[in-house]
C-alpha cells in the first residue's frame, strides 16, 4: 500500500531541529548518536528504528515522527 506523507525537506532541516531530534530519540531509547546537530547515518538508523516501533512510514523524516517525539520545529 501506497501512502503520501508530509517529510521534512533539506531547506526546512536545521541543525537545531536534527539536536532536537536527537535529544529526543536518545530519551525514548534509540541511539542516534552524537547530539551534534547532524542527520548522519546513526542518527537515520536511530530515526527508521523508532518509526518501525511505532508502525510509522519510513524512508524519511515525517511530521509524523517529529511530532510524537515531542520536536517542534519553530
Amino acid at each position: 500500500k501506497m501512502e503520501w506523507r508530509r517529510v521534512l525537506c533539506e531547506t526546512n532541516v536545521t541543525p537545531q531541529i536534527i539536536s532536537r531530534l536527537q535529544s529526543a530519540l536518545l530519551k525514548a531509547g534509540y541511539n542516534p548518536g552524537p547530539i551534534d546537530g547532524i542527520l548522519g547515518r546513526r542518527t537515520n538508523a536511530a530515526v527508521s528504528a523508532y518509526q518501525k516501533k511505532k508502525g510509522f512510514a519510513t524512508g524519511g523524516l515525517t511530521y509524523e515522527t517529529l511530532k510524537s517525539l515531542g520536536v517542534k520545529l519553530g
